[in-house]
């Protein structure tokens, strides 16, 4: 199979970069300090006193992330003992389908002291993907993100312009790729006001953390589509499938289905697997008509949640169906080489 310039370039730089970045590794330095202090003051401790004494020592387990953490130094392997800032914002790590994140920037936003941070990003050509580490019980306002320079100020965020799923999943949201030529960016992050709507709401410390990402050289093979449910609603109207179809991305990049026109009200249930969940624009036309929905493909539904749209009255066509087509794009080229799914299901509600 042919490779492209850019293709061999990335997997040059994915065998070599072990080599040539060789950074100091402070957080194990610093553990390794820490320990033999301890050492010490406790072989001082136990020959300066007659007494035995008894010291109990707790551990903090924290969940482990989805993705592989990288040591910064290292091939990529599983770490082995991340600690609590490598945890929650890695130097590096790894998504199921190979893609490596390295981390270029970090920033700090500690409200109610101040209400914004500034902050440089060096820009090598690569996408850019923010990260942050949510405080606990976060509700409501989520921090503003925004691309300052180069170039107007716009929403740094894509393709949702919200924090909200980087809180929910953990997981990196795409920034806007910034104009060709940059080399440093400018990001300026602002928390709102805490909403009078929302008892008990305040303004708290958070901690964001920008990556460069490279997908991988061999792109794997996508993982099987999830299902669609047949059934979701739990109180009238309920919905009931009528028809589905998913399509491998980026194979193929539109799927379409075709149902006889609904009997009472219809609803359409669109998403996305394999890691492009919320991460690529969607499409959506009902008989070759645009319609005004929500523009990302968000990840696959879950036992207690289903996220769905409404859609309106529309004639058959000439075959007596109804005609759904969803097309996807990305304004980041390297989701080319990154593998996932696209489902489109169609409902009608039973009466």
């Amino acid at each position: 199979m042919p490779v492209s310039r850019r293709e061999l370039h990335d997997l040059l730089e994915e065998r070599s970069r072990p080599a040539i970045e060789r950074p100091v590794p402070w957080e194990r330095l610093r553990a390794r300090t820490r320990a033999v202090r301890r050492r010490r003051l406790t072989v001082a401790a136990v020959a300066g006193v007659a007494a035995a004494s008894v010291v109990a020592a707790g551990f903090l387990v924290r969940p482990q992330p989805s993705a592989r953490v990288l040591e910064p130094r290292e091939a990529p392997v599983p770490a082995a003992a991340p600690t609590a800032d490598v945890h929650e914002l890695p130097a590096r790590f790894e998504e199921a389908d190979g893609t490596v994140y390295r981390r270029v920037a970090t920033a700090t936003l500690d409200a109610p002291k101040r209400d914004k941070v500034t902050f440089e990003v060096k820009v090598s050509g690569k996408p850019l993907a923010i990260m942050a580490d949510c405080p606990a019980g976060t509700r409501g306002s989520v921090p503003q993100v925004r691309m300052v320079r180069p170039g107007p100020d716009v929403w740094a965020l894509t393709p949702m312009s919200s924090l909200v799923k980087v809180c929910d999943r953990h997981q990196p949201t795409d920034l806007v790729p910034f104009p060709e030529g940059t080399r440093r960016g400018t990001l300026s992050i602002t928390m709102p006001k805490p909403s009078k709507a929302i008892p008990g709401e305040r303004a708290r410390r958070w901690r964001f953390g920008v990556y460069e990402w490279t997908p991988p050289a061999t792109m794997p093979p996508a993982p099987a589509p999830v299902a669609p449910p047949k059934t979701f609603g739990g109180a009238p109207p309920d919905y009931r499938l009528v028809g589905s179809a998913s399509a491998v991305w980026p194979a193929a990049r539109e799927v379409t289905v075709s149902v006889p026109p609904p009997g009472g009200q219809w609803a359409l249930v669109i998403y996305c697997g394999g890691g492009l969940g919320g991460r690529l624009t969607g499409e959506v036309y009902v008989n070759g008509r645009p319609q005004n929905m929500e523009s990302y493909c968000p990840e696959p539904p879950s036992a207690d949640r289903v996220g769905f749209s409404m859609l309106g009255a529309a004639r058959p066509g000439p075959d007596g169906k109804v005609t759904v087509r969803v097309r996807l794009s990305s304004a980041i080229p390297e989701y080319q080489r990154r593998p996932g799914t696209l489902t489109v299901a169609v409902y009608d509600s039973t009466r």
